[in-house]
């Protein structure tokens, strides 16, 4: 047995964000599947004449799917701890209300649309904000959000992947700050 165990490949390392995507292209456009190395799943649609990605389903390994194809923008959603209600512009963590202001909100509610996913800094500038604003903005921002929700018992929540961007972390796993 001992001799058996040093013949093994090798895992390969986790690194954040990295997933596996299958693309399909047919004459109406692309689809295209994604599995995270933390087990989300995720299938996007792009016809010929859009420009934009839609996601389709997206969900775990586990089981769980996250939403369908028709996905209510309105409706909470929730990502494990994490509640994020897009009508009412609020974020709940393990049941409970974390206040945060509309750019903090923002930011944690893009973050939690794709689970395990890192958002790039230019990601998070051209979906939020488009032209304005500057890396440091997004910077200040998703700091204080880590605060907030760091104070209503989710540390780790917010992480930072140094040299790459932000992403959803665990609650309670403390995260790269």
């Amino acid at each position: 047995m001992n001799g058996e165990s040093s013949k093994l490949p090798p895992t390969r390392a986790l690194v954040p964000g990295r997933f596996t995507t299958a693309a399909i292209r047919i004459d109406g456009g692309e689809l295209e599947v994604r599995l995270s190395d933390g087990g989300h799943w995720q299938v996007k649609a792009k016809m010929v004449e859009e420009d934009d990605w839609r996601s389709l389903c997206r969900g775990h390994l586990d089981g769980s799917i996250f939403d369908t194809a028709k996905p209510d923008r309105q409706a909470p959603f929730r990502v494990g701890p994490l509640l994020v209600d897009p009508a009412g512009r609020r974020v709940e963590v393990h049941g409970r209300e974390v206040r945060l202001l509309a750019r903090e909100f923002e930011v944690v509610a893009l973050l939690a649309t794709e689970p395990d996913r890192v958002f790039t800094k230019q990601e998070l500038k051209r979906e939020l904000w488009g032209d304005r604003g500057s890396f440091r903005t997004i910077d200040s921002h998703v700091s204080r959000a880590r605060c907030k929700l760091r104070e209503g018992g989710a540390d780790g929540l917010l992480v930072n992947c140094h040299g790459h961007g932000y992403k959803l972390g665990e609650a309670g796993g403390g995260g790269q700050q």
